[in-house]
């Protein structure tokens, strides 16, 4: 056999182990996309047949869950006729110096006070008669934290942190990881059987977080802010002097004219036109120095600032999800399906038994 027909047989060999190989690849491929769509066929056909189990328990049972329905509404209804009416109203508050987290802890600490229906000590945190604390239902707080206050707050956090931990920090993950406490803004949230003491706990509440750590901070920081405001003063004043210098030797010059050329007088003009423009924007970056500092002093001045007070006369709470005709039905379809499964679970246990 001549090295030519070695050749074409060994092609052929190879052609033919390609060919193999390549089957059993596709055979394989099949195969993984048959059982693939077999798993997703499975999971649908699980779902309907859990879905057909549920119709089959609610048909059975329909006029039980029913009858546990009416009867938490007709209840609900009645109580919800004899029971006073409840109101509600909000205040929304700005916290400073990290005072959130105690101001959580207090409302949380005056919620559970109303809760237990302890009114002598919920009186005399807030400052009113035993009366008027007995018909507060809840006192709750949450953030209240609108998409461009929470874009701010990001910001805030970027300009504070070193850019080291903050690379590659996104949105959301400030987001996720920030507390409610940490934010700025809070909302507050009071229910009452009386529409008009709102306005009585907004000094108490206010007072929450007043104390000598928060205030020593304030202290510092108003002092601080007061200092940079008289350099800032001080500092335009100097240069407000020092334009007028400027103004005053420009005249004189121009008043005794010299054997200087054109050009000289033309060059010595612009520089004066260059010193005083600098002057004009450096006095103008001042003036908003002062301007952001004045803002600022009037958010920090303050350990808590409310940015929108209780209302004078509180609105009835018109939540469905407060109400018993709501609470009840939900209540009593519960037990009702509680019973029955307990039941079921009941049968199950004597079946097995008896068959083993």
């Amino acid at each position: 056999m001549n090295n030519k027909e070695i050749s074409k047989n060994t092609f052929k060999n190879t052609s033919e182990e390609d060919e193999v190989d390549l089957g059993n690849l596709f055979k394989v491929i099949g195969k993984g996309i048959k059982n693939f769509f077999n798993f997703i066929g499975s999971i649908f056909q699980n779902i309907f047949h859990f879905f057909i189990l549920l119709l089959i328990f609610l048909k059975s049972y329909a006029l039980k869950l029913g009858l546990a329905l009416l009867l938490g509404f007709l209840i609900g209804f009645v109580l919800h006729k004899f029971e006073p009416k409840t109101y509600v109203s909000n205040m929304i508050i700005e916290t400073n110096y990290g005072s959130g987290k105690l101001l959580y802890k207090q409302i949380n600490y005056l919620n559970n006070l109303a809760n237990k229906k302890d009114s002598l000590a919920l009186s005399n945190v807030l400052n009113i008669n035993i009366k008027e604390a007995s018909k507060i239902n809840g006192i709750k707080i949450s953030a209240y934290q609108s998409e461009i206050n929470s874009y701010k707050a990001y910001d805030r956090y970027l300009q504070k942190t070193d850019t080291i931990y903050t690379k590659g920090f996104k949105f959301e993950d400030f987001k996720k990881r920030i507390d409610e406490p940490d934010l700025r803004y809070h909302q507050i949230n009071v229910d009452s059987k009386s529409k008009t003491v709102f306005s009585i706990i907004s000094p108490s509440i206010n007072k929450l977080v007043e104390n000598d750590y928060y205030r020593n901070l304030k202290d510092l920081r108003v002092n601080e802010l007061n200092q940079r405001l008289h350099i800032l003063n001080k500092n335009l004043v100097q240069i407000d002097s020092l334009r007028n210098t400027y103004k005053k030797v420009a005249l004189k010059k121009a008043e005794n004219p010299s054997s200087s050329s054109t050009i000289e007088i033309s060059k010595r003009e612009n520089k004066k036109n260059e010193n005083d423009i600098e002057l004009f924007n450096t006095s103008n970056d001042i003036l908003n120095t002062i301007s952001w500092t004045n803002d600022d002093l009037k958010i920090k001045n303050n350990i808590v600032n409310i940015i929108s007070d209780f209302d004078k006369v509180g609105v009835p709470d018109k939540k469905i999800s407060h109400k018993k005709y709501f609470q009840l039905p939900l209540l009593f379809l519960g037990l009702m399906l509680g019973w029955i499964l307990i039941m079921q679970l009941n049968e199950y246990l004597n079946s097995y038994k008896s068959n083993n």
